[in-house]
Order: C-alpha cells, then structure tokens, then sequence
C-alpha cells in the first residue's frame, strides 16, 4: 500500500531572490576552496615520490578490509535510521533500510555537505515503504548528530591525543557552545510551532528526540559508526605501510570529514587530500608518504561507491522479485 502524505518537500517552488544569492556565494566560496586546494596540491605533491609509494599499496587490505569497515558502518547507520523510524510509529525491515542507506550514502559522496544521503527517503517513498515526514525528520536529526558528534570527536581528540593547536582552550570552548547548542536546539525544538508542513516535520523530529533513552542510544550508535569508519582509515593507511594509532587515526578522520562538509565541495575534493597530507606530516610520516596516504584516502571514496552501485543492483532485484511476486499471488489468488 503507497504511503499516504506526501509533503512535498522536494518539490517546494523556485527559492526567492534571497536563495539564489546564498546559493551564488556558497557557489562561490567552493569554486575557490577548490582553486586554492589544487594549487596547494599541485605545488607541493611530490609526485615521482609518492608514485612509487603508490606501485606498493597492498589492494587487498584496500579493498577486502576498507570495503568490509564501510559497509559496517553502513549497517551501524542503518540500525540507527531504523529506531529513529520506529520512533515514528514507522515499521521498515531493515535489509530494505540498509540497501537503500548504502546506495545513498555511497552517492552522498559526490554531492555537497553530502546532501545526497536524501536519496534514501525518495528510494523508499516510491517503493510506498515511507512517508516523507518521518522520512526527513528523522534524516535532520541524524545531521545534527553526526555533526555534533565529528565536532566532539575533533575536540576531545585535540585536548586528549594531540597537539595540533598551540593551545588548547579554543577546544574547550567549542565543547561548552557544542553543549549549549544542542541543550537550546532540543528545547527550541519541544517549543516551536509552526502550520502546514512545517510542522509535520517538526513533530517527526520530536518524536525522534523526545525519549532520553532512545536520545542516548542513537547518539551512542553514532559514536560507534564513526568509530568505524576511523578503523577503515586505519585499514586504507595500513594498505600504503602507514601505521596510524586508532586515536590519532580518530583525530585524522573526523578533523577531515568536518573540513570536507563545511567546505560544500562535493567529496571534500582537493580539500580532504590536502588536509589528510598536512595532518599525517604532523603525525611524523614522510611528505611523500603522507601525500600518497592522502590520495589512497581517497580511493575510500571509490571503494564505497562501488559498493554503492552493488547494492543498487541488489536492491533493484530485490524489488523486481517482489513485483513479480504480488503479481503471481494477484493472478492465481487462494
């Protein structure tokens, strides 16, 4: 039965005047992140160098171990959706919640501020297994949990494990507002009303946060998924002959992936690369080294795509078998 409810979100009318300015200088700001990003690169990469670290990257940890740790953290992601929905009184099996998450977050990669992990609600939307309230109510409450959770993560690994800043007050500082945030964001949240649409989108995100429990447990899912991922890094780095501890793998990935999103450029491209190199220099690799770990970082990118397109294929057979099905149990009723 097609879900009923259609709120439409995707298709609001044209933005306003305002919109298109923001989206002229958010445009803007990417194209010379990027430029600036590529020149660094460009200037600094020593390429003969890090090509012949390249010829020795053992593929298979690349691809067996980096691509077993993103699908962990897909199924990590997956069961969080899955209690955010059921929060919604939204009752979806959960191979059909990992399938299209994987698909999705795979395509998330080359869209900006991953905008494209969306695909999951329109995937299932159109299968009629959800609606779109609970839908993109529950994907901003998980947005605003990975990035507090990064912003944490980036925080107590600079005061805990590194020394990357001279010093280490402004880490305590974005703590406490972090904190202050998210207390004033969950009682706007239980304050605010609005009509329409508005504010059926608004009850899904209360029904989501409204239990301290489920608050905890999903938080706590969220830590642990992007745990996961700092081991595939390990896993990648590993691959190339870099040998990263977990918490310095931790401060690595989630200083990254923060720089990657609020950079709006899709994948973090250039960016992230020129980040990862900075960063493995100051853990005491050699430039070439660091440089060649930066650009086998990125074939994460690559693995998790195909993968993406895998489980594309395994979804779409999935729906195929069940069409034909229904229409079987249609034709020759018992």
């Amino acid at each position: 039965m097609a879900a009923g409810g259609d709120m439409g979100f995707p298709n609001e009318p044209a933005a306003r005047q305002p919109a298109r300015r923001y989206r002229g200088l958010t445009l803007g700001f990417s194209l010379l992140v990027f430029t600036a990003s590529v020149w660094y690169i460009q200037q600094t990469f020593q390429w003969r160098d890090l090509g012949r670290v390249l010829k020795t990257v053992n593929l298979t940890c690349l691809i067996a171990g980096g691509g077993a740790s993103i699908m962990a953290f897909w199924w990590l992601r997956t069961l969080r959706w899955q209690i955010l929905l059921r929060r919604n009184k939204t009752h979806i099996p959960l191979v059909d919640l990992y399938l299209c998450s994987a698909v999705a977050l795979s395509f998330s990669l080359v869209t900006p501020f991953q905008s494209g992990e969306m695909l999951k609600i329109e995937l299932l939307k159109n299968h009629g297994r959800l609606q779109r309230a609970p839908g993109y109510g529950s994907f901003l409450v998980e947005r605003v949990l990975d990035f507090a959770s990064l912003l944490t993560i980036a925080c107590v690994c600079i005061l805990t494990s590194t020394d990357i800043l001279p010093g280490r007050a402004h880490a305590h500082w974005i703590l406490g507002g972090l904190a202050l945030a998210c207390a004033a964001a969950w009682f706007a949240l239980q304050k605010f009303q609005s009509t329409g649409r508005p504010q059926r989108l608004l009850a899904a995100m209360r029904q989501c946060v409204g239990d301290v429990p489920t608050l905890l447990l999903v938080t706590a899912i969220t830590g642990a998924a992007w745990a996961m991922m700092a081991v595939g890094w390990q896993v990648f780095l590993f691959s190339t002959g870099i040998e990263l501890g977990f918490a310095q793998t931790l401060t690595l990935m989630s200083i990254v992936a923060l720089v990657s999103i609020l950079s709006l450029i899709p994948g973090g491209l250039g960016i992230s690369e020129a980040g990862c190199a900075q960063l493995l220099m100051h853990f005491g690799c050699a430039a070439a080294l660091a440089q060649a770990g930066s650009l086998v970082l990125r074939s994460c990118s690559l693995v998790a795509i195909a993968l993406g397109l895998a489980h594309w294929g395994l979804w779409k057979f999935i729906q195929s078998r069940r069409t034909r099905h229904h229409a079987a149990c249609a034709a020759n009723p018992a």
